[in-house]
């Protein structure tokens, strides 16, 4: 049987034509083919199967993948939060727009976009589930927003043929190995103007996908982040059989995100679950170091100014950094200037007493209870609304003129007319430069690079400032310099 889902259930005013589902013989569908024709035929009920049915004979696979983020998906409070809101603020017209990625099977049961995790079936708890993947056969055009067909009594798909295992029979997939597959989901878009996330259409145009590397190969690797050789076995595990080795992927699928409940992945064992997470932190630590790095410090002492230039690099081949969802992934430089007895006096990119950045979002930058950080070397995307338009200014008076529009910042890209982002490209160096004035006796200049998935600001306005002090800050590189360097 063959399935067709389309879950893109677009933001309020916002039209689109209705695509066309495949022939049994297309492996997808083009742009110029899309219309307001209905389905060519009645689609039958998407039977996914429960993870559990893989473990008994996919052990490694399973643990991998209920330890991962996949499954985390529709348990994150955060998530609930974000689709909760989106859903209130549209009066329900946002529909499973989100749900549709985070909760595949609950979307297609029918459970509306404002579900929340405590109220979803066991089946739709496990989220981005086994059969998402191996049962996708193909996707609509433009890719993204979890546009995916689905053949569930087919064959499972995977990197290899197979007629040896008990349980089903597997048939060689080129889409389940493909970028494609990644980018149904980690492209997000409000068609065709708010470009929510982007990590696939930065993959298509990077040296990665020129030298033909694909998502999967830093993200399924031994090592998070980078292409790596991998182990050789067999990839069922059942008592009396034999099966064939064959290069062996990780379904730990490591990303920027972590578990913010104490019940992941093990519900009925916290003690065995917070030491998973501590474990899960350190693949974390290790993808983000080896995506970015400081790659150079130097000042100099210019007519009583101390000029202060650092350098970032990415070190990723395949999509901007960060990448995702960016508008809440901080990643920064803190600078600080500290005198001889280790007094800080002067800096850039430290925390104020909520432990947000002094940026427009800090509530102390709000209250005046200190200054904004002009200097902010922040990479976290910025979400800006235009307030009234041009012809909302004009009197009718000859010779009038017009002023430009008003444009703020919002937490939420959603609430947004656009998004800017600061990412680094593929591969790409950015210095950013500073100006204090020179310190008094000896000094030493310290640069962090600094990463946080979240910030703290943004749970305060979902409601949920009670996982604030979840929140973990990555230190992922450092240099010093002292005066005496200068």
């Amino acid at each position: 049987m063959r399935v067709w889902l389309l879950v893109l259930a677009l933001f309020v005013g916002c039209d689109r034509p209705e695509p066309i589902a495949p022939s049994v013989d297309s492996p997808s569908v083009d742009a110029e083919d899309t219309g307001s024709e209905v389905l060519p035929y009645e689609p039958d009920p998407i039977d996914f199967e429960s993870a559990a049915a893989c473990k008994d004979c996919h052990p490694r696979q399973y643990e991998e993948w209920r330890t991962s983020m996949h499954a985390y998906a529709a348990k994150s409070p955060v998530f609930d939060a974000m689709a909760l809101k989106a859903f209130r603020d549209s009066s329900g017209e946002v529909g499973t727009f989100c749900t549709g990625c985070h909760s595949v099977q609950g979307t297609l049961d029918g459970e509306p976009g404002d579900t929340q995790a405590d109220e979803r079936s066991n089946f739709s708890r496990e989220g981005i589930t086994c059969d998402v993947c191996h049962t996708a056969t193909a996707h609509v055009i433009p890719i993204g927003n979890t546009s995916l067909f689905f053949e569930t009594a087919a064959p499972k798909q995977g990197p290899y043929d197979s007629t040896s295992v008990d349980g089903h029979e597997g048939v060689q997939s080129d889409f389940i190995t493909s970028p494609e597959l990644c980018g149904s989901c980690h492209d997000v878009f409000n068609f065709p103007g708010l470009r929510i996330e982007e990590a696939y259409t930065e993959y298509v145009d990077s040296p990665a996908a020129a030298a033909g590397q694909r998502c999967q190969d830093c993200h399924m690797g031994p090592e998070p982040g980078v292409p790596a050789e991998r182990e050789w076995g067999p990839s069922a595990d059942v008592i009396g059989q034999t099966y064939p080795d064959r290069e062996m992927s990780s379904h730990l699928f490591v990303g920027p995100d972590y578990s913010l409940i104490d019940d992941f992945p093990y519900e009925d064992d916290l003690e065995a679950s917070a030491a998973w997470q501590e474990e899960y932190l350190g693949m974390v630590q290790v993808l983000l170091e080896n995506s970015i790095q400081l790659s150079s410090l130097s000042g100099q002492e210019v007519g009583g100014e101390l000029r202060i230039e650092v350098e970032l690099e990415s070190l990723t081949a395949g999509h901007n950094v960060p990448t995702g969802f960016t508008s809440e992934r901080q990643l920064w430089v803190e600078l600080l200037v500290t005198d001889a007895s280790g007094v800080v006096v002067a800096s850039s990119g430290d925390l104020d007493s909520y432990g947000d950045l002094r940026d427009p979002h800090s509530w102390d930058v709000q209250s005046g209870a200190v200054e904004l950080d002009e200097s902010l070397a922040n990479l976290q995307s910025k979400n800006l609304v235009r307030h009234g338009s041009h012809q909302d200014w004009i009197d009718g008076t000859e010779g009038s003129q017009l002023p430009d529009l008003v444009v703020t910042e919002t937490v939420f890209p959603f609430d947004a007319n656009t998004i800017v982002r600061r990412s680094l490209e593929p591969l790409e160096k950015r210095t950013y430069d500073y100006v204090f004035d020179v310190p008094s006796g000896s000094y030493t200049v310290t640069a962090r690079l600094r990463y946080r998935n979240l910030p703290p600001y943004l749970l305060r306005s979902l409601q949920i400032s009670e996982l604030v002090d979840r929140l973990v800050i990555f230190d992922l590189d450092e240099k010093a310099l002292s005066s005496e360097d200068l």
